[in-house]
């Protein structure tokens, strides 16, 4: 046996027994919440960050639920990506091995005919992305009629990418009382308005809900000009000496730059960009896993749901504008409890999208120069963060019955001018009282020297 608390979690020995060629020891945590759901049979939204075994959670309960002795399709795992797909059908495969279990990655960029002929092999589990499986289906060549188990794998990016219709055109032809997890790294009100809609008592999995970011990774800021990026990039390779490293750039244009000019000063680097074609895509990612590249620069299409062992470094090149790309970038490191460092460079006129990063993540990087030494912020967004929570000691909140809390702001400006103009009243009246009593005065003495 792999570990008691998987026996606990009603996973299957097949199973324990191939998690432990796959050298997994004990569950993570969201694998210890969604698995005993799942198997029991209750829908999962899991929100967790990047690197913290979401794909596990799912495809062990998975295997689980599927009868070989049925040849048709019983579980269906919708990815927004092409590469997401394929790392989690090979996983899949790793998971079920010995189990007798047909499962096919169904995505655009491979040979349709070929895909046809595997799907009529009577495939029980298809991992892929909506538009290849929709061409199949209006074909013919599939039916999800028997697809009892159903995965959203990254919703927050099929969102994004606008992939929910077709996704939804999938889920209305399962089952109806199929079984469905969600899998995101953020959740935002749209996300958990379609959980509401497509699960029924769904189990919601929020692992440290005010982090993004897993605490093994050690989060740096570089600042830098922008002619001075490349330099400052060669610096930290030579400094920090990296097994497997990631370059994030804003664009596919940035990427093959970094790319040249890495290369040009005699770097093992190649790049990853979404205009190159699925089997160069595919060369370039198993020659970084097999860690016969160290260096691979790359848009922002490496940075979802990829998972490569291995990757101790990741820089970001340029800010990104948004923090949930930061969150996906930096998540390349650090991944399966490892440590993990991410650096970010940043001009002067990136710092407005460092600061929203901090502000919307609630964190606050560590500054330090290209040389590795610490420098002092000036600014401290998550301490900003944590005071504003902090509960109020002073002032009208700080009290429970506001008739008897201190005055502030425009109270405290109105109770003023209130005093100003009391203080102006008694000043005239005492004004008024001395004018009478020397008019008084005035009046007697005038009688006195009449007489």
């Amino acid at each position: 046996m792999v570990s008691t608390v998987f026996d606990l979690m009603k996973i299957t020995p097949a199973v324990q027994a191939n998690l432990a060629k796959m050298g997994i020891r004990k569950p993570m945590p969201v694998q210890q919440r969604a698995i005993p759901a799942l198997v029991n049979g209750r829908d999962v939204l899991a929100r967790a960050q990047t690197g913290t075994g979401k794909t596990l959670a799912f495809l062990i309960p998975l295997a689980q639920k599927i009868d070989p002795k049925k040849n048709y399709v019983q579980a269906l795992v919708i990815t927004p990506t092409r590469e997401l797909a394929q790392q989690t059908n090979d996983v899949l495969k790793q998971v079920s091995d010995g189990m007798g279990l047909k499962t096919l990655a169904v995505t655009g960029g491979r040979d349709f005919e070929t895909q046809k002929r595997k799907l009529q092999g009577n495939a029980q589990i298809l991992i892929g992305t909506p538009g290849r499986l929709l061409d199949h289906i209006a074909k013919g060549n599939t039916d999800l009629g028997g697809v009892t188990f159903l995965v959203l794998d990254e919703v927050d990016e099929m969102l994004a990418q606008g992939f929910m219709e077709d996704a939804a055109r999938l889920i209305a032809m399962t089952d109806p009382d199929h079984q469905t997890m969600l899998c995101s790294a953020t959740v935002s009100e749209e996300i958990n308005k379609l959980g509401r809609s497509l699960t029924k008592n769904c189990l919601v999995v929020d692992l440290d809900p005010d982090e993004a970011v897993v605490r093994s990774i050690q989060q740096i800021c570089v600042r830098t000009a922008e002619e001075n990026k490349p330099a400052v990039l060669m610096q930290l390779i030579g400094r920090l000496n990296p097994y497997l490293m990631l370059v994030f750039c804003i664009s596919k244009e940035r990427a093959k730059e970094v790319n040249e000019f890495l290369g040009e000063h005699g770097y093992n680097v190649d790049v990853l960009t979404g205009d190159m074609s699925p089997v160069k895509r595919k060369t370039v990612m198993k020659k970084f896993r097999e860690a016969k590249i160290q260096i691979l620069a790359a848009s922002d299409i490496a940075a979802r749901g990829l998972d490569v062992e291995g990757v101790t470094h990741v820089i970001n090149y340029d800010v990104p504008h948004d923090p949930d790309w930061y969150v996906h970038r930096v998540g390349r490191t650090g991944r399966a409890g490892r440590d993990g460092i991410a650096i970010t460079l940043y001009t002067p006129e990136e710092l407005r999208w460092l600061h929203n990063i901090e502000s919307k993540l609630g964190i606050t990087m560590e500054k330090q120069t290209p040389e590795g030494r610490t420098v002092v912020r000036r600014t401290r967004i998550a301490a900003k963060k944590k005071a504003a929570a902090a509960p109020k000691t002073r002032g009208r909140n700080s009290v429970g019955d506001k008739r008897h809390a201190p005055k502030t702001g425009s109270n405290r400006r109105q109770l003023s001018r209130t005093a100003a103009r009391r203080q102006s009243l008694e000043q005239k009246e005492a004004v008024k009282k001395r004018a009478e009593k020397d008019a008084a005065k005035a009046a007697k003495d005038r009688r006195r020297s009449s007489r």
